[in-house]
């Protein structure tokens, strides 16, 4: 008898672990939404996979993906506030851990870009929460004001704010992919070349360049901007670059980004926003606590993700 029940166990337990391993992916999305750090997501995943493990049989879970999205959201909302106390001490500018998105089981949707991470950072962590509900996960009012401890009325409020304060930084026409892409390869080249006059052509009269060295590799201590100043700082940059620079086209956010390595190791890795066909962000991330991860796909005899391949992607200096 005793056998039994545990061979039944045994089952249910499989049952679970499977149903929660299709549902990763998008709990893992979700986390990464709101935490914008890739460690910080897999923790709270694993968190709350231990947490559902151990719930009580009479906690019946009526909706396995329901259920699971209200324990990301949570953890996250507390994982995201423990993130803003911490940043007073952060050197810098602090930015999103970017994630590669190239056939990854993790990608995420159009609405994820680096640009919006960057954006959602200047929400308060409900309003974040709030927003990501319901505007990629479609969650009502109603559903998301027990995770947030707020009423539905105030949850409105809440994304209508949010949503606006995101609408109003958002360029009027954005650019294709490939544009994008060219853009970017653009602005590398130029920078490498010493090519003040393109990188001019390139960038929006209002660009903002943002760093993050997290003090552990050299970046602004604050953003930069204007087309002039962004365009020298660019060419410095690249002309102080090791010998052996090596750039390697990477899907990151589901947008192509160029990662700069020496020795086989990333020193920077930099993406770009777009509209009206210039650009409008640069983002430079050299603290090795974020990019470290993306080594793999820079392994010699890999093909970098993208259309491009590592021979052109060899910068001239």
């Amino acid at each position: 008898m005793a056998s039994g029940k545990k061979h039944s166990d045994d089952s249910q337990g499989d049952e679970l672990r499977r149903a929660f391993e299709e549902l990763r992916p998008a709990m893992f999305a979700l986390a990464y939404r709101i935490t914008g750090s890739r460690a910080d997501a897999e923790d709270v995943v694993q968190d709350a996979f231990l947490r559902f493990h151990g719930a009580a049989p009479d906690e019946a879970i009526r909706s396995l993906k329901a259920y699971l999205t209200t324990i990301t959201a949570r953890l996250s909302l507390n994982r995201l506030r423990d993130q803003r106390a911490r940043r007073e001490t952060y050197i810098g500018e602090w930015l999103p851990e970017p994630l590669p998105t190239q056939d990854s089981p993790m990608a995420l949707a159009d609405d994820i870009s680096f640009a919006l991470l960057v954006m959602l950072e200047r929400l308060s962590p409900v309003e974040r929460v709030v927003f990501i509900l319901k505007n990629a996960f479609d969650f009502s009012f109603d559903e998301i004001a027990p995770i947030v401890g707020r009423n539905a009325a105030a949850c409105r409020k809440l994304f209508s704010r949010a949503r606006i304060r995101i609408l109003a930084e958002q360029p009027r026409f954005l650019v294709d992919r490939e544009r994008h892409r060219a853009l970017l390869h653009s602005f590398a080249t130029a920078a490498r070349g010493n090519d003040m006059a393109t990188l001019l052509e390139l960038l929006s009269e209002g660009v903002v360049l943002h760093g993050d060295g997290g003090g552990k590799a050299v970046a602004l201590k604050r953003p930069l901007v204007g087309a002039a100043a962004v365009a020298r700082f660019a060419i410095a940059l690249a002309r102080n670059s090791p010998a052996d620079t090596e750039g390697h086209e990477i899907e990151l956010n589901g947008a192509p980004a160029i990662a700069f390595s020496s020795q086989g190791r990333p020193f920077v890795v930099i993406m770009i926003e777009a509209g009206n066909d210039r650009i409008r962000n640069i983002f430079a991330i050299s603290n090795p606590d974020k990019i470290d991860g993306l080594r793999p796909l820079l392994r010699p005899g890999r093909e970098p993700q993208g259309r491009a391949t590592r021979s052109s992607l060899r910068l001239p200096r």
